[in-house]
């Protein structure tokens, strides 16, 4: 008898904690239309570009799955502070949603067809060339950011499913056009620096630190894919901080990157945001 009340006792208590989890859980969501407004009075947002009803949508269907997959390996966050971290699902310097893709754009835009606007990427684009790609990528932060490593190549970690428990060798250098005929349904932002030089010497440091130590096209570095705030550990790595460790490391001296400590985690939506005044990237262009 005594053993059948203690069996009760521990379910019962376990079902509480599991209950209380949940609970937790469900308060996190409890308010997210209020948080849209909070970023909307604060200038994170920009209601004529994200309306409401279009952030809603994008909140339900691919922020909230993300941050329950990041919350796997950092159960420390809360959404508040996870949607601050990804500016809320826009870029920091345009406040263009990135979540929004091409046939989600209103016509007026007049967009190019996906081969000309393929053609077009291949043609605009150059070494040191930072990318930034909208779209639900399994990565644990919104959206995905990539370096050209040269005038006809684009590096990258894709991420990819399960990675919240890490991913062996994930990073991967593709053809420019090969990239862009990946993502042709996405909006791409190229972000470039004004100072080329610098550019290619990054672009060059990108490519025998994150690819191959002599530049050649045989992969002989090999990164695992980890999200962590590690933000100048080269192994485990991911997407956007690749990109900030290659102007970060590539650049020398130079005062390019903005002083960010040894710890944070640095999502494609701040990349143009996480340089200082003199070497801001701007945008040419969406493709």
């Amino acid at each position: 008898m005594k053993k059948f009340k203690i069996g009760i006792l521990i379910s019962l208590v376990g079902a509480l904690v599991l209950f209380s989890g949940i609970v937790a859980s469900a308060d996190e969501f409890s308010n997210v239309g209020g948080l849209y407004d909070k970023a909307v009075s604060e200038n994170n947002i920009d209601p004529n570009l994200y309306p409401k009803e279009n952030w809603e949508k994008d909140e339900i269907s691919t922020m909230r799955p993300s941050y329950e997959q990041y919350k796997t390996s950092d159960p420390s966050t809360n959404y508040e502070e996870w949607l601050k971290l990804n500016n809320y699902g826009v870029m920091s310097d345009t406040k263009l949603p990135i979540l929004q893709t091409k046939a989600e754009t209103p016509s007026n835009n007049m967009l190019r067809s996906s081969q000309d606007n393929i053609n077009a990427f291949c043609r605009d684009t150059r070494a040191g060339d930072i990318l930034v790609v909208g779209g639900n990528f399994p990565t644990g932060v919104i959206g995905h950011a990539a370096i050209l490593n040269a005038d006809g190549y684009v590096l990258e970690m894709p991420g990819g499913n399960g990675w919240w428990n890490g991913l062996p060798d994930n990073n991967r250098q593709l053809t420019k056009r090969q990239w862009i005929t990946n993502h042709i349904k996405e909006w791409t932002s190229v972000y470039r620096i004004s100072n080329t030089n610098l550019a290619r010497q990054v672009a060059r440091y990108a490519d025998t630190h994150f690819y191959n130590t002599y530049g050649g096209a045989t992969k002989n570095i090999h990164l695992d894919y980890q999200l962590n705030s590690h933000i100048k550990q080269f192994n485990p790595n991911y997407c956007s901080k690749l990109v900030w460790q290659a102007y970060f490391y590539g650049s020398g001296n130079l005062p390019v990157i903005r002083a960010i400590g040894d710890r944070a985690v640095v999502p494609p939506t701040n990349l143009p945001t996480s340089f200082t005044w003199n070497y801001t990237p701007h945008s040419i262009g969406r493709y």
